[in-house]
């Protein structure tokens, strides 16, 4: 994996492997750096502190028993990184739990390239 200097990070959580190599091969092509994607809460800090990302797109709902809202949680309390939460789950009680980790933003599945990319450029605009 090339990384250039001043190329940012974007780690990817997603239990469903075609939806996580999907999701990376989109971001890859807008020119981030896209460490192997993530696919349990449990697997997210050991990501967080080998790859140090800048952001973070993470499926609120794993197969773990711990969901994506907990392990944001737990991943803010390492490093206070921008969260992205990506997920086909979008009722209030979900929605709630999970504004408690102060997300930039959710994207409901399926997440079209634009709608990634527009939230990536708001994180990271070009100088």
């Amino acid at each position: 994996m090339v990384n250039f200097p001043g190329m940012k990070t974007v780690l990817i959580v997603e239990d469903e492997s075609i939806a996580a190599l999907e999701l990376c091969e989109t971001v890859r092509s807008m020119g981030y750096r896209v460490p192997d994607p993530v696919n349990s809460a449990d697997r997210v800090m050991a990501a967080l502190i080998r790859e140090q990302p800048d952001a973070v797109i993470m499926d609120i709902h794993l197969s773990s028993f711990i969901d994506g809202i907990d392990a944001a949680r737990r991943m803010k309390l390492i490093r206070d990184i921008p969260l992205v939460y990506l997920t086909a789950y979008n009722n209030e009680e979900t929605r709630r739990r999970a504004e408690k980790t102060n997300p930039v933003a959710f994207l409901i599945k399926p997440a079209s390239r634009e709608q990634i990319g527009a939230i990536l450029k708001r994180l990271f605009p070009s100088p």
